[in-house]
């Protein structure tokens, strides 16, 4: 079984790919990373605080209960970005500048989550 350290490890460790990749100009493996990096992030959360974090639809879930428990929309709309990411990976439709934008708003979801 994966600890929390272990899945903050891996958060850090894709989100600095993520960057590489976004440097070397690989749109779609950056946005991966990038939403990788979101995905590890809860993880961790999720197993420091013993919630199930097995499918994108409990993904969703954590969220809901983080925004029920401290009412920070932020953590959403921040999600969302990540989730956007996701999709990207598939449909190669946005751009240099949206990715990186993006990439601003993974970076603190996955400090905020450390910080939980």
């Amino acid at each position: 079984m994966t600890t929390a350290e272990e899945y903050r490890t891996a958060s850090a460790e894709l989100y600095d790919q993520a960057m590489f990749e976004l440097d070397a100009g690989d749109m779609r493996q950056a946005s991966e990373k990038l939403w990788g990096a979101s995905a590890q992030a809860l993880k961790s959360l999720a197993e420091r605080r013993g919630w199930r974090h097995g499918s994108h639809g409990e993904f969703y879930r954590i969220i809901r209960r983080l925004r029920n428990e401290m009412d920070v929309a932020e953590l959403r709309q921040q999600f969302a970005f990540a989730s956007e990411l996701h999709t990207n990976f598939y449909e190669n439709w946005l751009d240099e500048s949206e990715i990186r934008d993006s990439a601003v708003h993974v970076s603190d979801f996955v400090d905020r989550l450390a910080r939980l």
